[in-house]
C-alpha cells in the first residue's frame, strides 16, 4: 500500500511539474508577442506625447542611438547637440545602399532608412493599422527572439515586419526591425 501511495504521489508531482513547465513556456512566448503588440498598439495610437517613455520601455538604447544619429544627420538637428558633436557624428562614413526603393545606411550595425519611419517602414500610418496588429513568433532562444508582425487589414495596405528583440535585465527590447 505504501508503495502504491508513493508511486501515485510521484506521478501527480510529475504531471504537475510537466503541466507547469508547459504553462511557463507558453507564457514566455505570449510575453514576447505581447511586448511587440503592446509597443505597436501604443506607438500607432494618437497619443504621441508619451513616445519618449514608450521608446525607452520597448526599444534598446543602441537602436535608438542609430535612429537618432541618422535622423540628426539626414535632417535638421533640433539643437540637442552642439555643432561640433553634430559635425563629428555626421562626418563619419556609413555604408549606404538602395533597398526596396529606400535609401538605407548602416548606423553602428543597424540599417536605417532615411525617408520612412523606422518602426513602420512607411511614411504613412493607415487607420486599420491601429486596430489590426498580428504577431507570431518566428524563432526564439533565451537571448534573442524574432517576431513576425502584420499591420493592417481590409483595403488599407498591409505591412509585414520582422522585429528582433533581445533579452535585457528588465525584459525584452527591440533591437531591429526589417521588412
Amino acid at each position: 500500500m505504501r508503495s502504491l501511495i508513493f508511486t501515485f504521489r510521484n506521478t501527480l508531482l510529475f504531471i504537475f511539474a510537466l503541466t507547469f513547465s508547459h504553462f511557463t513556456l507558453a507564457a514566455g512566448f505570449t510575453g514576447i508577442e505581447s511586448t511587440v503588440n503592446n509597443f505597436y498598439k501604443a506607438y500607432l495610437s494618437d497619443n504621441s506625447a508619451n513616445n519618449e517613455v514608450l521608446i525607452s520601455k520597448y526599444v534598446s538604447n543602441e537602436l535608438m542611438r542609430s535612429i537618432n544619429d541618422s535622423t540628426m544627420c539626414n535632417y535638421d538637428s533640433d539643437n540637442s547637440v552642439s555643432a561640433a558633436e553634430l559635425e563629428n557624428k555626421c562626418s563619419q562614413k556609413h555604408e549606404c545602399k538602395q533597398y526596396k526603393g529606400n535609401y538605407i545606411c548602416d548606423w553602428y550595425g543597424v540599417w536605417v532608412e532615411s525617408d520612412v519611419n523606422y518602426f513602420t517602414k512607411s511614411q504613412d500610418v493607415y487607420p486599420s493599422w491601429k486596430s489590426n496588429i498580428k504577431t507570431s513568433i518566428i524563432s526564439q532562444n533565451s537571448k534573442e527572439s524574432l517576431v513576425g508582425v502584420i499591420l493592417g487589414a481590409g483595403a488599407d495596405p498591409k505591412v509585414k515586419l520582422i522585429v528582433t528583440l533581445k533579452q535585457e535585465n528588465d525584459g525584452w527590447k527591440i533591437i531591429s526591425i526589417t521588412e
